[in-house]
């Protein structure tokens, strides 16, 4: 794990604070990435000095959803104060430790009658088995649990079985291009031209590396 200090300039790269909300904390290193991807720069020194920032700032956030993961709140945000519950409970309602509540036998009894039904119900021999059928999902996309499988990311694929296989964008950006974290898929026409998986937000693509085949 990153040390503790390095969290302090992770989010003075995303012009934050450890108490930021999540989303806004996800929001800001999206933004982030975008502007040191090494496909906005022209010049190669910059664009290996800005590769070296990206890795950086992608071990940092990665580090810091695991320590979210792990205790609820972003490295270095001040913990929340648990409710203390001692004297919630009456004294006079308090059940002492090893004894059990009277209704607790009745539904022990209930419980047990409910198996005894169960077990005594008549059979009766399987009826004929129908192939499964497919239906379509309210929003006008197939039903990925009835429906045969989604072809993965592909040159040439239109948005409807992108939005099948990838799920809805985060976000679209002009000239037809979606994006799903630090990651992105370009269109043209409404087919799939070329794509960036990224490692934190891997899409399910053939291959991880962005394409350049020509037209």
């Amino acid at each position: 794990m990153a040390r503790e200090t390095d969290f302090f300039v992770l989010y003075k790269i995303l012009g934050l604070n450890a108490n930021c909300n999540l989303d806004d904390f996800k929001r800001a290193y999206r933004r982030r990435v975008a502007v040191l991807h090494p496909d906005r720069r022209t010049n190669s020194q910059n664009s290996a000095v800005s590769a070296e920032r990206l890795q950086q700032l992608m071990a940092l956030y990665t580090t810091a959803m695991e320590f979210h993961r792990e205790h609820g709140r972003l490295p270095g945000a001040a913990r929340m104060r648990q409710p203390h519950l001692g004297n919630a409970i009456p004294a006079s309602q308090r059940i002492p430790i090893g004894t059990s509540r009277p209704q607790s036998r009745q539904w022990l009894f209930l419980l047990a009658a409910a198996v005894a039904v169960w077990m005594l119900r008549p059979t009766s021999p399987p009826g004929p088995t129908t192939a499964p059928t497919t239906h379509a999902q309210a929003d006008g996309y197939p039903d990925q649990s009835q429906s045969l499988p989604v072809p993965l990311l592909t040159r040439g694929m239109d948005s409807t079985s992108v939005r099948a296989r990838e799920g809805a964008p985060d976000s679209i950006s002009p000239g037809e291009r979606w994006e799903y974290g630090s990651s992105w898929i370009r269109f043209d026409n409404g087919k799939v031209t070329d794509w960036y998986s990224s490692p934190l937000h891997p899409l399910n693509a053939t291959t991880a590396h962005r394409l350049r085949t020509p037209d």
